[in-house]
């Protein structure tokens, strides 16, 4: 294995059998129409967000953006979770589960108010995620598990509505209709486990053959050794992103 096949960054796989539903969808690109989605029922089977109201975002970066733009209490977050996220006190906590920093699930803390980031949801192991009373807001996207970061799907999940969002989402009728429409084909057609099961094979031969710890995030792998010391977030763990190998694996096996 060459280093260069690892990366830091989180890349992903479109599989040919998504690329095929995508191409079915004919873009609105005119009228206005009533935003809905079907992405609570599809989520159900990890996480129960029925007490959440939900507006579409431009990715999860879309969703964080937004509330940091509002927030304000002061953030913080653990060493070396999502990079995008700045630390600006000790009011609320934003947290990824699965985690950034490994890929594995972590424990929700319920002694302060939790701003929970999902976006290896479907990724992942399913494990249940139970979410205590202090989870306050919630926020997905396809990007991770079903590898359409460029179309930017994204859903923020809130106990309280917002007020503005409310208005231009559910009103006005303005949000990112094509985003929407690739999102729910797919989660029409797929289920939440379904890229998991399909690719979670090749994790394990590539942390087989090089001799590395399989994540519970199918494209990471974790390592102690010191060669990967660049690749650490956190701790003495170094996190890597092999999905270049799993490329290589499904290639070798004509399934890409």
């Amino acid at each position: 294995m060459l280093i260069n096949d690892l990366t830091k960054s989180i890349d992903t796989i479109l599989l040919p059998e998504v690329r095929k539903i995508i191409n079915t969808v004919t873009p609105d690109f005119n009228g206005r129409y009533t935003y809905e989605t079907d992405i609570k029922s599809w989520l159900s089977p990890v996480i129960d967000l029925k007490k959440f109201y939900v507006y579409p975002m431009n990715g999860i970066t879309g969703a964080i953006d937004w509330w940091v733009s509002r927030e304000r209490r002061g953030i913080k977050k653990a060493v070396g979770d999502y990079e995008w996220i700045d630390t600006t006190g000790d009011q609320v906590l934003y947290m990824t589960s699965p985690s950034s920093i490994d890929g594995n699930h972590a424990e929700i803390p319920t002694n302060i108010p939790v701003v929970l980031d999902i976006a290896y949801v479907g990724s992942a192991y399913p494990q249940r995620i139970e979410l205590p009373n202090n989870v306050e807001k919630v926020f997905f996207s396809l990007s991770k598990s079903y590898g359409i970061n460029n179309v930017r799907t994204g859903w923020y999940f809130t106990k309280r509505p917002d007020y503005k969002l409310h208005k231009l989402v559910y009103e006005a009728k303005y949000y990112n209709r094509y985003a929407n429409q690739v999102s729910e084909i797919i989660i029409k057609n797929f289920n939440l486990t379904y890229a998991y099961n399909k690719l979670k094979v090749y994790q394990q031969q590539v942390c087989q053959k090089y001799d590395l710890q399989p994540s519970e995030c199918m494209w990471i792998a974790n390592s102690t050794k010191s060669k990967y010391i660049n690749y650490i977030r956190a701790g003495k763990t170094a996190r890597l992103c092999i999905t270049n190998l799993i490329k290589k694996e499904m290639i070798c096996k004509n399934m890409i």
